[in-house]
């Protein structure tokens, strides 16, 4: 696939996508109403494995069987490129995470496995140079999905899991170069509002603009002072002021129940808020408050301690100008939509 065809295919991304078949899978000779599936969400700072039992009368996740992510910093060396590249070293740390996804989706028997790429490998030069090496050394034919399609497999993979009826849920997924929020409109089609105002941007805007630093050189805003949480906070205000009405609308209803997904909610805001699975915008500000002053020593060992304070600044400012008085959060990503949407896995490709 050249340039122009990768960028022809990002356009009809919603309507088709190709599927993906392991090598030395199992294929099963008699019908089952259950399968096995591997789906692999390749986000901008972290490769996501999800392995699965669907339920194929449902069209359900029976069981979870992995649900393991790599941390790769794609956006994050993205940003530095002058030439908008991936360099040798991200290439080859997200190689090596795809190699172990695979291994361990063969461990498991699955039948098949779907790969799909979102933001970083939208923007980068490089990527199809990229992608044929994946293929050629791992046999995982890797598809770029586009930000709509991000959004509706994330919505369909978090209502399914909810006894909420859908047209009463907003889910707003974060990820490293941009995020979506998703729900229905009042006839019943999925609305999806796009943005790039994500973890990476968000961070690297707090290094430049608040901490007068470079972040081609610098690669953490900590620690933060109260005046800099503060600037920070307004920013993200500044930013969530371009979410469409029908979302500010839908969210204003008081049956609406928001949702966030993803790594930034599920492995950075849950921890911070006592692992609740609904908080408060309070209980986020609280919590915010203490992480002033704090050196990345001081947050943990974890490869994302850099946007440690700066993610839950990015949604508290997003939760306060949108009117979000708490929300749930629930540990899905791509990956489970993937498992789940119909063009993966029907043989028609």
């Amino acid at each position: 696939m050249n340039t122009k065809k990768l960028k022809s295919y990002l356009l009809t991304s919603l309507f088709i996508l190709p599927i993906l078949s392991l090598s030395g899978s199992i294929n099963p000779t008699t019908p089952s109403e259950h399968v096995i599936r591997a789906a692999i969400d390749i986000g901008s700072g972290a490769t996501k494995l999800k392995v699965a039992k669907i339920n194929l009368k449902t069209q359900k996740i029976d069981q979870v069987l992995v649900n393991e992510s790599f941390s790769v910093q794609y956006h994050e060396e993205l940003e530095k490129s002058s030439e908008g590249v991936f360099n040798e070293t991200v290439m080859q740390t997200g190689l090596e995470a795809l190699k172990k996804s695979l291994e361990i989706a063969q461990k498991h028997q699955a039948e098949k496995v779907v790969a799909v790429a979102t933001a970083s490998f939208r923007k980068a030069a490089n990527v199809q140079e990229f992608i044929d090496k994946i293929y050629a050394e791992t046999g995982i034919k890797v598809y770029i999905i586009d930000q709509h399609l991000e959004g509706v497999l994330g919505f369909q993979a978090t209502t399914a899991q909810l006894p909420t009826d859908p047209k009463n849920v907003v889910v707003w997924d974060i990820g490293g170069g941009s995020y979506q929020f998703t729900t229905l409109n009042t006839k019943g089609e999925i609305v999806v509002h796009r943005g790039l105002d994500a973890s990476i941007p968000f961070k690297n805007h707090v290094i430049k603009e608040i901490k007068q630093e470079d972040p081609n050189t610098i690669s953490t805003p900590n620690p933060l002072s109260r005046l800099q949480l503060y600037r920070a906070q307004n920013h993200a205000v500044d930013l969530s002021k371009k979410i469409s009405d029908v979302f500010k609308q839908k969210i204003y209803h008081p049956q609406t129940k928001v949702v966030g997904i993803g790594n930034i909610f599920a492995y950075g805001v849950h921890p911070l808020v006592d692992k609740k699975t609904t908080f408060t915008q309070k209980d986020l500000h609280d919590k915010i408050q203490q992480l002033e002053g704090k050196k990345d020593r001081d947050l943990g060992s974890s490869a994302y301690v850099n946007v440690a304070v700066t993610n839950p600044v990015l949604v508290l400012g997003f939760m306060q100008t949108l009117g979000i008085h708490e929300m749930d959060i629930i540990d899905v990503n791509n990956a489970d939509g993937a498992l789940l949407y119909p063009a993966f896995w029907d043989n028609v490709l």
